[in-house]
This record gives C-alpha cells, structure tokens and sequence, in this order.
C-alpha cells in the first residue's frame, strides 16, 4: 500500500503521540485536532521492532530539523556580512569625505 500527501506545516504545528496498545504518532498541521496525519505501527511487531520504527522516524526528522537550522544560520551568517560590508562601504564613504 503506498500513499503520496503533502500537508504544509503551520507555526501553530502540533505533535503528539501515544505508546498505549496502538502506538501512534498524531501530526496536526494547523494545530488543530480537525485535521491530522496518523502514524500507526502494525500491530504484530515486537517492542524493539516498533522502537526500530520509531528511531528511524525520529533520526530522518532530526535530519530535516538540523538541515533547516543550517539554512537558517546560513541566512543570518549571509546577513551579518552584508551587513558588515554596508556599515564599511559607509565607513569608507565617511572617510573619503573628510579628506576632501
């Protein structure tokens, strides 16, 4: 069985989950419980089977958080220069100015 669904995550994301009898993982996009995404573990599975599963899910998702927190800093550190660059290029303008 294969199914392919796209949901856009909000600020308002929320995540939550239960190792009860079914062992799921709710995903509710927009934060609200009137929309959600479930992930179910077959049942059957033994106990290290599902902690398999669930380390597999919890390591791709800390790889796609690390992967965003680098663009992030990416960003600010491309700021920062920028930044940096205008405040000398005024520095510079200031100067030049003197000496006339």
């Amino acid at each position: 069985m294969t199914y392919n669904a796209t949901w856009f995550l909000t600020q308002k994301a929320s995540f939550r989950s239960s190792a009860a009898v079914g062992p799921v993982f709710y995903v509710e996009p927009d934060g609200m419980a009137t929309g959600a995404v479930n992930f179910q573990v077959r049942s059957g599975l033994t106990l290290e089977e599902q902690v398999q599963i669930a380390d597999r899910f919890v390591a791709e998702a800390t790889r796609w958080r690390d992967g965003l927190a680098s663009c992030a800093a990416q960003e600010r550190t491309t700021a920062d220069e920028l930044a940096a660059a205008r405040a000398e290029i005024a520095r510079l303008k200031a100067e030049a100015g003197e000496d006339e």
